[in-house]
């Protein structure tokens, strides 16, 4: 089977995230057009970092003897879990290195992100088989980074690749999507990552026919620990949708809902993970005033909140059952869990989950 090609128009650091998913993506069966179906097969790309990288991957994987097993990763692995597991297992792994985020916010921060990142070089979509666009280098750099192929015309991403991701920002997209119809054909399949702008509005602003699809990552895809929510257009049928899981898979959770879940996605899970860390800061700044180191304060708060959220998964118990489960008559959590209900944290987080996502909708609407 020719190798399949995926496009991202759009290159800050969710597109970089999917990327590296689609890269852990074990072997794919698609009947998708191969790359060699593409209306124009030149592939007049700018300069990109492909051979030495795969060169260097190559030789660590071999230098590491380490392997990665198949399929989709487990959600909210730690990092020494990770490691044992490469050690044991029978595929081939590499480490690659996790770029830095692209947003304005998080340039700003000094907070690094793992190191380590594990790609399988039997997938169906090799590095050299993506392709990204975006008007300046800065984001295409991590593209690079990848051994990814990179341009910044957005008619040669549809040129070469029949799988597309529309990754840039909501108010961006209306001009892309007018620049790019003329080049649309039967053959792609598109998948929005625009907040906010829905099926509807982009089956009318492509060609009649066109295959739309709407997925909403959050920010833990970047360390494959993600949620993500999809929702097919009117013209997309199993085989499309079959293959967009198995690239993302590696990402964490993904799962198919109505589009009318999409915004309560995006105010429950994508805005989430803010609210997560906001409530981790305050669980380790109490550990600070209480005497306790602040990075042990930090890492130990991580952790809690890595095995509650692991044991909800793996026991699949409602927290409440889990909750009582901690507490016992007179004791250290149930005074605690008095001051946290007299402070209304329960529904102060409803009405944010509220809040976010009526934002989601109003933006849907403009």
């Amino acid at each position: 089977m020719d190798q399949l090609r995926v496009g991202f128009i759009g290159a800050g650091k969710m597109a970089n995230a999917v990327a590296q998913a689609i890269l852990l993506a074990g072997r794919t069966r698609s009947t998708l057009p191969s790359s060699s179906e593409a209306k124009s097969p030149k592939d007049n790309f700018g300069r990109y970092h492909g051979f030495s990288h795969r060169k260097l991957l190559r030789s660590q994987a071999e230098q590491l003897g380490a392997h990665h097993p198949g399929g989709q990763l487990r959600l909210f692995r730690s990092q020494n879990h990770v490691e044992s597991q490469s050690q044991t297992s029978q595929d081939a792994a590499s480490h690659l290195r996790s770029p830095g985020m692209g947003s304005t916010s998080y340039a700003r921060s000094t907070a690094q992100y793992p190191k380590t990142k594990y790609w399988r070089p039997d997938g169906d979509v090799k590095a050299v088989n993506i392709f990204a666009s975006a008007p300046s280098n800065r984001n295409l750099e991590k593209f690079q980074t990848l051994s990814c192929r990179t341009t910044h015309s957005n008619l040669e991403v549809l040129q070469n690749c029949s799988f597309v991701f529309l990754a840039t920002k909501p108010h961006i997209l209306p001009t892309v999507l007018h620049e790019i119809a003329p080049a649309v054909t039967p053959e792609h399949v598109f998948i929005s990552m625009a907040a906010g702008v829905t099926l509807e509005t982009l089956e009318e602003r492509l060609p009649a026919g066109t295959k739309v699809i709407r997925i909403i990552p959050n920010l833990p895809c970047v360390v494959q620990s993600g949620a993500i929510i999809l929702s097919r257009g009117s013209c997309v049928g199993e085989k499309e949708v079959d293959l967009l899981k198995k690239l993302l898979s590696p990402s964490g959770l993904c799962e198919e809902a109505p589009e009318s879940y999409i915004d309560i996605h995006t105010g429950l899970s994508g805005s989430g993970v803010a609210y997560v860390y906001m409530f981790a800061e305050a669980l380790a700044e109490g550990a600070v005033k209480m005497g306790m180191p602040g990075p042990l304060a930090n890492k130990i708060a991580a952790q809690t909140l890595l095995g509650a959220a692991k044991m909800m998964l793996e026991t699949g118990e409602h927290p409440a059952a889990l909750r009582s489960a901690v507490c016992t008559p007179g004791g250290t959590t149930i005074h605690a869990l008095h001051e946290l209900e007299k402070g209304g944290l329960r529904a102060t987080v409803m009405n944010a989950v509220e809040a976010a996502t009526n934002r989601a909708r109003e933006m849907g609407k403009r």
